[in-house]
Protein backbone atom coordinates (compact mmCIF):
# COMPACT_ATOMS: atom_id res chain seq x y z
CA UNK A 1 0.00 0.00 0.00
CA UNK A 2 1.07 3.46 -0.41
CA UNK A 3 1.90 5.33 2.49
CA UNK A 4 -0.40 8.25 2.90
CA UNK A 5 0.72 11.17 5.69
CA UNK A 6 -1.88 14.01 6.72
CA UNK A 7 -0.67 16.57 8.53
CA UNK A 8 -3.42 18.52 10.17
CA UNK A 9 -2.86 22.25 12.67
CA UNK A 10 -5.01 20.75 15.66
CA UNK A 11 -7.32 17.86 16.51
CA UNK A 12 -9.36 19.90 19.07
CA UNK A 13 -13.07 18.81 18.85
CA UNK A 14 -14.64 20.36 15.12
CA UNK A 15 -15.12 20.02 11.68
CA UNK A 16 -11.46 19.98 10.46
CA UNK A 17 -10.94 16.87 12.65
CA UNK A 18 -14.14 15.02 12.20
CA UNK A 19 -14.02 15.44 8.21
CA UNK A 20 -10.38 13.79 8.55
CA UNK A 21 -11.46 11.31 11.11
CA UNK A 22 -14.36 10.52 7.91
CA UNK A 23 -11.89 9.99 6.08
CA UNK A 24 -9.16 7.87 7.51
CA UNK A 25 -12.18 5.77 8.14
CA UNK A 26 -12.68 5.43 4.21
CA UNK A 27 -9.01 5.20 3.37
CA UNK A 28 -7.96 2.83 5.82
CA UNK A 29 -7.89 -0.06 4.15
CA UNK A 30 -6.57 1.48 0.88
CA UNK A 31 -3.45 3.42 2.53
CA UNK A 32 -0.81 2.53 5.04
CA UNK A 33 -2.00 6.06 6.98
CA UNK A 34 0.34 8.29 9.09
CA UNK A 35 -0.70 11.17 10.89
CA UNK A 36 0.88 14.22 12.55
CA UNK A 37 -0.71 17.08 14.59
CA UNK A 38 1.16 20.41 14.59
CA UNK A 39 -0.34 21.76 17.39
CA UNK A 40 -2.18 20.31 20.41
CA UNK A 41 -4.40 23.13 21.34
CA UNK A 42 -6.48 21.00 24.07
CA UNK A 43 -6.31 18.54 26.46
CA UNK A 44 -10.16 18.72 26.92
CA UNK A 45 -12.04 18.99 23.95
CA UNK A 46 -10.71 15.79 22.17
CA UNK A 47 -13.57 13.61 20.82
CA UNK A 48 -12.59 12.96 17.27
CA UNK A 49 -8.62 12.90 18.02
CA UNK A 50 -9.35 9.64 20.35
CA UNK A 51 -11.31 8.24 17.90
CA UNK A 52 -8.47 8.81 15.21
CA UNK A 53 -6.15 7.37 17.68
CA UNK A 54 -8.11 4.05 18.04
CA UNK A 55 -7.28 3.75 13.94
CA UNK A 56 -3.68 4.96 13.36
CA UNK A 57 -1.09 2.78 15.88
CA UNK A 58 1.38 4.42 18.26
CA UNK A 59 4.08 4.40 16.11
CA UNK A 60 2.08 6.59 13.04
CA UNK A 61 0.67 9.48 15.54
CA UNK A 62 2.94 12.10 16.08
CA UNK A 63 1.94 15.18 17.74
CA UNK A 64 4.55 17.99 17.43
CA UNK A 65 6.10 19.99 20.66
CA UNK A 66 7.94 23.73 20.58
CA UNK A 67 10.22 21.98 18.09
CA UNK A 68 8.23 22.07 14.63
CA UNK A 69 11.61 21.26 13.06
CA UNK A 70 10.63 17.25 13.72
CA UNK A 71 8.10 17.57 11.02
CA UNK A 72 10.54 17.29 8.72
CA UNK A 73 12.18 14.82 10.70
CA UNK A 74 8.99 12.55 10.81
CA UNK A 75 8.83 13.50 7.24
CA UNK A 76 12.09 11.86 5.89
CA UNK A 77 11.70 9.14 8.68
CA UNK A 78 8.06 7.91 7.46
CA UNK A 79 9.31 8.84 3.48
CA UNK A 80 5.58 8.96 2.62
CA UNK A 81 4.48 8.82 -1.22
CA UNK A 82 1.82 11.03 -0.49
CA UNK A 83 1.18 13.77 2.00
CA UNK A 84 -1.95 15.55 2.89
CA UNK A 85 -1.97 18.89 4.48
CA UNK A 86 -5.56 19.27 6.22
CA UNK A 87 -5.59 23.24 6.23
CA UNK A 88 -3.50 25.58 4.43
CA UNK A 89 -0.06 25.97 5.43
CA UNK A 90 -0.05 29.58 5.53
CA UNK A 91 -2.65 29.60 7.92
CA UNK A 92 -0.39 27.58 10.66
CA UNK A 93 3.01 26.50 9.72
CA UNK A 94 6.14 27.90 10.26
CA UNK A 95 7.00 29.49 6.41
CA UNK A 96 10.63 27.59 6.51
CA UNK A 97 8.86 24.06 7.64
CA UNK A 98 6.01 24.56 4.76
CA UNK A 99 9.10 26.00 1.69
CA UNK A 100 11.30 22.83 2.93
CA UNK A 101 8.07 20.70 2.38
CA UNK A 102 7.03 22.01 -0.86
CA UNK A 103 10.36 22.64 -2.78
CA UNK A 104 9.96 20.38 -5.45
CA UNK A 105 14.29 19.05 -5.92
CA UNK A 106 13.56 17.99 -1.99
CA UNK A 107 10.46 15.56 -2.60
CA UNK A 108 9.42 12.43 -3.99
CA UNK A 109 5.78 13.18 -2.60
CA UNK A 110 2.61 13.99 -4.04
CA UNK A 111 1.46 16.95 -1.78
CA UNK A 112 -2.34 17.73 -1.58
CA UNK A 113 -3.86 20.31 0.05
CA UNK A 114 -7.49 21.24 1.97
CA UNK A 115 -8.90 24.26 3.37
CA UNK A 116 -12.15 24.53 5.45
CA UNK A 117 -12.59 27.96 5.60
CA UNK A 118 -14.67 30.24 3.61
CA UNK A 119 -12.19 32.87 4.35
CA UNK A 120 -8.76 31.56 2.75
CA UNK A 121 -8.35 33.49 -0.43
CA UNK A 122 -6.27 31.48 -3.17
CA UNK A 123 -4.81 33.86 -4.79
CA UNK A 124 -2.92 35.04 -1.37
CA UNK A 125 -1.30 31.41 -0.99
CA UNK A 126 2.45 31.16 -1.46
CA UNK A 127 1.98 27.28 -1.20
CA UNK A 128 0.45 25.52 -4.29
CA UNK A 129 0.32 21.43 -3.54
CA UNK A 130 0.16 19.26 -6.88
CA UNK A 131 -3.57 19.40 -6.04
CA UNK A 132 -6.47 21.06 -3.98
CA UNK A 133 -8.79 18.78 -2.37
CA UNK A 134 -11.71 20.91 -0.89
CA UNK A 135 -14.99 20.75 0.90
CA UNK A 136 -17.48 22.10 -1.12
CA UNK A 137 -18.68 23.15 -5.08
CA UNK A 138 -18.35 26.46 -3.77
CA UNK A 139 -15.17 26.70 -2.66
CA UNK A 140 -14.23 24.79 -5.83
CA UNK A 141 -15.55 27.24 -8.15
CA UNK A 142 -13.35 30.07 -5.92
CA UNK A 143 -9.87 28.06 -6.05
CA UNK A 144 -10.92 26.92 -9.97
CA UNK A 145 -10.30 30.84 -11.20
CA UNK A 146 -6.88 31.38 -9.55
CA UNK A 147 -4.88 28.25 -9.02
CA UNK A 148 -3.34 26.18 -12.04
CA UNK A 149 -3.60 22.58 -10.45
CA UNK A 150 -6.17 20.49 -10.59
CA UNK A 151 -9.05 20.53 -7.79
CA UNK A 152 -11.09 17.98 -6.34
CA UNK A 153 -14.43 18.01 -4.48
CA UNK A 154 -14.28 15.51 -1.40
CA UNK A 155 -17.85 16.21 -0.20
CA UNK A 156 -18.19 14.74 3.86
CA UNK A 157 -21.10 12.60 2.94
CA UNK A 158 -25.01 12.57 4.24
CA UNK A 159 -25.98 8.80 4.49
CA UNK A 160 -29.25 6.66 4.78
CA UNK A 161 -29.32 6.31 7.97
CA UNK A 162 -32.55 4.95 10.24
CA UNK A 163 -32.79 6.68 13.76
CA UNK A 164 -33.69 4.48 16.57
CA UNK A 165 -35.64 7.79 18.05
CA UNK A 166 -37.50 6.07 21.20
CA UNK A 167 -34.44 4.11 22.13
CA UNK A 168 -32.42 7.06 22.86
CA UNK A 169 -34.72 8.95 23.84
CA UNK A 170 -35.05 6.60 26.90
CA UNK A 171 -31.21 6.34 27.46
CA UNK A 172 -30.83 10.37 27.20
CA UNK A 173 -33.88 10.86 29.71
CA UNK A 174 -35.95 12.98 27.14
CA UNK A 175 -39.31 13.46 28.23
CA UNK A 176 -41.67 11.89 25.12
CA UNK A 177 -44.32 14.30 26.52
CA UNK A 178 -41.90 16.82 25.04
CA UNK A 179 -40.59 18.08 21.34
CA UNK A 180 -37.02 18.23 21.53
CA UNK A 181 -34.87 20.33 19.49
CA UNK A 182 -31.17 20.36 19.41
CA UNK A 183 -28.58 22.70 18.53
CA UNK A 184 -24.49 21.41 17.70
CA UNK A 185 -21.57 23.49 17.96
CA UNK A 186 -18.68 25.20 19.68
CA UNK A 187 -20.50 27.87 21.67
CA UNK A 188 -19.68 31.23 19.97
CA UNK A 189 -20.84 34.24 18.18
CA UNK A 190 -20.76 32.34 14.71
CA UNK A 191 -22.61 29.75 15.84
CA UNK A 192 -25.20 32.03 16.90
CA UNK A 193 -26.79 29.95 20.09
CA UNK A 194 -27.65 33.36 21.56
CA UNK A 195 -30.66 33.25 18.83
CA UNK A 196 -31.60 30.03 19.89
CA UNK A 197 -32.00 31.03 23.75
CA UNK A 198 -33.87 34.01 22.67
CA UNK A 199 -36.45 31.73 20.99
CA UNK A 200 -36.67 29.31 23.60
CA UNK A 201 -37.49 32.13 26.14
CA UNK A 202 -40.51 33.03 23.98
CA UNK A 203 -41.48 29.27 23.81
CA UNK A 204 -41.13 28.45 27.42
CA UNK A 205 -45.25 28.04 28.01
CA UNK A 206 -45.10 25.15 25.35
CA UNK A 207 -43.80 21.60 25.26
CA UNK A 208 -40.66 22.31 23.77
CA UNK A 209 -36.95 21.52 25.42
CA UNK A 210 -34.32 22.95 23.68
CA UNK A 211 -30.77 21.07 24.11
CA UNK A 212 -27.54 22.06 23.18
CA UNK A 213 -24.36 19.93 22.62
CA UNK A 214 -20.89 21.73 22.15
CA UNK A 215 -18.05 22.67 23.76
CA UNK A 216 -17.36 26.16 25.78
CA UNK A 217 -13.98 26.66 25.61
CA UNK A 218 -12.43 29.47 27.30
CA UNK A 219 -11.95 31.68 24.99
CA UNK A 220 -15.37 32.54 23.90
CA UNK A 221 -16.57 33.17 27.53
CA UNK A 222 -16.99 36.53 26.99
CA UNK A 223 -19.60 35.18 24.39
CA UNK A 224 -21.23 32.15 26.03
CA UNK A 225 -20.35 33.47 29.99
CA UNK A 226 -23.78 35.29 29.75
CA UNK A 227 -25.40 32.76 28.52
CA UNK A 228 -24.86 30.35 30.38
CA UNK A 229 -25.75 32.50 33.55
CA UNK A 230 -29.02 33.36 31.81
CA UNK A 231 -30.40 30.52 29.98
CA UNK A 232 -33.99 29.74 30.09
CA UNK A 233 -35.01 26.79 32.17
CA UNK A 234 -36.26 25.14 29.06
CA UNK A 235 -32.29 24.79 27.89
CA UNK A 236 -30.63 22.04 28.58
CA UNK A 237 -26.63 22.07 28.20
CA UNK A 238 -25.16 19.16 27.82
CA UNK A 239 -21.35 20.30 26.51
CA UNK A 240 -19.21 18.25 24.51
CA UNK A 241 -20.31 14.96 23.82
CA UNK A 242 -18.81 11.66 21.95
CA UNK A 243 -22.57 10.70 20.80
CA UNK A 244 -23.89 13.38 19.41
CA UNK A 245 -25.79 10.76 17.10
CA UNK A 246 -27.44 9.48 19.46
CA UNK A 247 -28.58 13.39 19.79
CA UNK A 248 -30.16 13.75 16.45
CA UNK A 249 -31.68 10.86 16.50
CA UNK A 250 -33.97 11.53 19.77
CA UNK A 251 -34.57 14.72 18.67
CA UNK A 252 -37.63 16.01 16.53
CA UNK A 253 -35.99 19.16 15.07
CA UNK A 254 -32.14 20.46 14.35
CA UNK A 255 -32.21 24.54 14.97
CA UNK A 256 -28.96 25.23 13.02
CA UNK A 257 -28.23 28.73 14.20
CA UNK A 258 -24.88 29.60 12.59
CA UNK A 259 -24.11 32.67 10.65
CA UNK A 260 -21.30 31.78 9.08
CA UNK A 261 -20.12 28.53 7.34
CA UNK A 262 -18.31 26.68 4.49
CA UNK A 263 -20.13 23.65 4.25
CA UNK A 264 -21.51 22.08 7.75
CA UNK A 265 -20.91 18.59 8.40
CA UNK A 266 -23.59 18.22 11.24
CA UNK A 267 -26.00 19.22 8.68
CA UNK A 268 -25.31 16.57 6.84
CA UNK A 269 -25.39 14.51 9.70
CA UNK A 270 -28.65 15.80 10.58
CA UNK A 271 -29.60 15.08 7.17
CA UNK A 272 -28.60 11.43 7.41
CA UNK A 273 -30.85 10.73 10.16
CA UNK A 274 -34.12 12.65 7.90
CA UNK A 275 -33.91 15.34 10.87
CA UNK A 276 -35.95 18.68 9.80
CA UNK A 277 -33.53 21.32 10.42
CA UNK A 278 -34.53 25.31 10.34
CA UNK A 279 -31.01 26.86 9.24
CA UNK A 280 -29.66 29.92 6.73
CA UNK A 281 -29.33 29.44 3.49
CA UNK A 282 -25.99 30.95 3.57
CA UNK A 283 -23.74 31.66 0.17
CA UNK A 284 -21.46 29.47 0.49
CA UNK A 285 -24.55 26.73 0.10
CA UNK A 286 -25.12 27.85 -2.99
CA UNK A 287 -28.41 25.66 -3.87
CA UNK A 288 -27.09 22.45 -2.23
CA UNK A 289 -30.31 22.48 0.14
CA UNK A 290 -33.16 23.93 -1.91
CA UNK A 291 -34.62 21.77 -2.78
CA UNK A 292 -34.64 19.45 0.32
CA UNK A 293 -37.69 19.30 1.85
CA UNK A 294 -36.13 18.69 5.59
CA UNK A 295 -34.45 21.77 5.14
CA UNK A 296 -36.42 25.19 6.07
CA UNK A 297 -34.85 28.30 5.62
CA UNK A 298 -34.89 31.10 8.67
CA UNK A 299 -33.04 34.82 8.89
CA UNK A 300 -32.84 37.17 11.54
CA UNK A 301 -36.67 37.74 12.25
CA UNK A 302 -37.06 35.55 15.48
CA UNK A 303 -40.96 35.99 15.48
CA UNK A 304 -41.14 34.14 12.61
CA UNK A 305 -39.01 31.32 13.42
CA UNK A 306 -40.60 31.23 16.71
CA UNK A 307 -44.00 30.64 14.90
CA UNK A 308 -42.68 28.06 12.43
CA UNK A 309 -41.94 25.77 15.29
CA UNK A 310 -44.78 25.85 16.96
CA UNK A 311 -45.85 24.84 13.49
CA UNK A 312 -43.72 21.97 12.58
CA UNK A 313 -45.42 20.95 16.20
CA UNK A 314 -48.43 21.83 15.48
CA UNK A 315 -48.66 23.55 18.39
Amino acid sequence: MKKLLYITPHLSTGGLPQYLLKKIEHFKNDFDIHLIEYQDLSWEFVVQKNKIKQLISPDKFATLGTDKTQLLDYIKRWNPDIIHIEETPESFMDNNLATSIFTKPNRNYFILTTTHSSYTNPSELNFIPDKFVLVSEWSKQKFEQVVDVPCDIWEYPIEDLKPEKEKYQQELGFDKNYFHVVNVGLFTQGKNQGEVFKVAEQLQDLPIKFHFIGNQAMNFKDYWGPLVDNKPDNCIIWGERNDVDKFLQASDLFYFSSVLELNPLVVKEALSYKLPILMRNLPTYLTQYDDNPLVSYINNDLEATKQLIKTKFKL
